[in-house]
C-alpha cells in the first residue's frame, strides 16, 4: 500500500498523477516523472523494530533483491538508533503498531515529493522522502527467512517479509500499483519464485522496466532471466491478482488436481498429451534469445540432470514484456503410476546468458500419474 504526501514549493503548483508506460505506473508532474534526484538513496532502519540477526539479515536481504535490476538506482541500509517518524527528512523503515499510521495495511509507504512549476524555470520535481512501515500489530505473523513451508500458497501460514517489503521499496523508488499485468506492484504474496524448497519474492520483469524508465539502464552489464509458476489473472482495485500457472489437456481444459504437500498436483495420465504453462522474464538490461527446456523430476527441485522431455529453441524474452506461454508435451508413457512427479522447465538451458541471477532459471509444477 502507499499513501502520497506532496509538497508544493510554488505559488503555481501543478496536478500529480499517474501514468502509464507499458505495465508500470508512475507518478508525474506536468508529464515529468516524479524520482529521486540522485541513483544512490540511503534507508535507516530502526534497531527496534529490526534487530541484528534474523529479522534484520531479512530486511537487508529485500533491499538486495530490490537493487537487483537493470538500472543504476540502488538503496542503501543503515541503522536508526534515534525516533522514527512520518515527515521528518529522514528514510526510514520500521514496524508499527499505530493505525493512523499503517491505515489498514500490512505494510505502507508514505512518501513526501517536490512538485510545482514556475515560468522560464519550468516543472520542478523530484522525491524528498519515503518512510517503508510494516504491521507488527498481534496476531499478524511475518516471515524473514526465504523456506517455501513458511509462507502462504504453499501451505505455510506467513507473509513473507521479502515479497512484501519489495513491493513497498518499489514504492519509496517511484513505482505505483499495477492491476494490468504479472507485477510485483500488484498482489505481492502472489509474486513468488519457487524451486525446490526455496520461495522467495522479487521485483520482476515489469518493475525493473520501471526502474529504468526512471533511472535509465545502467551502464555496467546486468542480465537476469527468470520463470515462476505464478501468472496474471485479473484487476483487484488497484492490484494485480495472480493464480498459479496451470496444466491443461490437449483441448486446454483445465486438468483436475490432488494435494500434494499442500500444493496442487494436477492429474495426468502416463503418455497423455498435455499443455504446459509457466511465466517466463526478462529482467536485465537486453533483449535476449535463448533455448527453454521442459523436465520430469521425481523431486520439486528441478535442475538440468533430470529428464528432458522438450526443447524450445530460439525463445525471445524482453524486458518490457511478461510472457506466460504454454508448450504442448506428451507425458512419458513409462513413468510409475500412482505417483507423484514434478513437471518443470528451466530457461537458457544453454548458459548463454551472462546471468546476474541464475539461481531463478527454474520452476516447476506437481503432477500425479493416474
Amino acid at each position: 500500500m502507499n499513501t502520497k504526501l506532496a509538497l508544493f514549493g510554488a505559488a503555481l503548483s501543478c496536478l500529480v498523477t499517474a501514468s502509464s508506460a507499458m505495465a508500470y505506473n508512475l507518478n508525474y508532474c506536468r508529464g515529468v516523472p516524479i524520482k529521486w534526484g540522485t541513483n544512490g538513496v540511503t534507508m535507516r532502519a530502526s534497531s527496534t523494530s529490526f534487530p541484528t540477526g534474523y529479522w534484520r539479515d531479512g530486511l537487508q536481504r529485500t533491499v538486495t533483491l530490490v537493487n537487483q535490476n537493470p538500472s543504476p538506482f540502488y538503496f542503501t541500509l543503515v541503522t536508526d538508533t534515534g525516533g522514527v517518524a512520518v515527515k521528518n527528512g529522514e528514510n526510514e523503515v520500521w514496524g508499527s503498531t499505530n493505525s493512523s499510521v499503517l491505515q489498514g495495511s500490512p505494510a505502507i509507504t508514505h512518501w513526501q515529493d517536490t512538485c510545482y512549476w514556475l515560468p522560464i524555470i519550468g516543472t520542478v520535481t523530484h522525491r524528498d522522502e519515503a518512510d517503508v512501515v510494516f504491521d507488527y500489530n498481534s496476531p499478524f505473523q511475518w516471515t524473514a527467512d526465504e523456506l517455501k513451508a513458511s509462507i502462504w500458497n504453499y501451505g505455510g501460514t506467513r507473509r513473507q517479509l521479502q515479497s512484501t517489503g519489495i513491493h513497498e521499496f518499489g514504492h519509496a523508488l517511484g513505482l505505483l500499483h499495477v492491476n494490468t499485468e504479472y507485477n510485483i506492484m500488484g498482489t505481492d504474496f502472489e509474486h513468488i519464485w519457487a524451486n525446490g524448497s526455496t520461495a522467495r519474492g522479487y521485483l520482476g520483469e515489469d518493475a525493473s522496466d520501471g526502474a529504468v524508465a526512471l533511472y535509465g539502464p545502467w551502464s555496467a552489464s546486468y542480465e537476469d532471466l527468470g520463470v515462476a509458476h505464478w501468472k496474471y489473472a485479473s484487476a483487484d482495485g488497484q492490484y494485480s491478482h495472480h493464480v498459479k500457472t496451470g496444466v491443461y489437456d490437449a483441448a486446454g481444459t483445465v486438468l483436475p488436481t490432488v494435494s500434494v504437500n499442500g500444493e496442487a498436483a494436477y492429474r495426468v495420465n502416463r503418455g497423455q498429451t498435455v499443455q504446459v504453462e509457466f511465466t517466463y522474464e526478462n529482467n536485465g538490461k537486453n533483449r535476449q534469445t535463448v533455448n527453454t527446456g521442459w523436465y520430469i523430476s521425481d523431486d520439486d527441485f528441478i535442475q538440468r540432470t533430470d529428464r528432458r522431455i522438450a526443447v524450445n529453441t530460439g525463445m525471445t524474452l524482453v524486458r518490457n514484456d511478461v510472457l506466460t506461454y504454454r508448450r504442448t508435451l506428451t507425458i512419458p508413457a513409462d513413468l510409475r503410476a500412482n505417483t507423484n512427479y514434478w513437471l518443470g522447465t528451466i530457461v537458457d538451458i544453454d548458459s548463454v546468458v551472462p546471468d546476474n541471477i541464475p539461481s531463478n532459471n527454474a520452476t516447476y509444477i506437481p503432477i500425479h500419474i493416474n
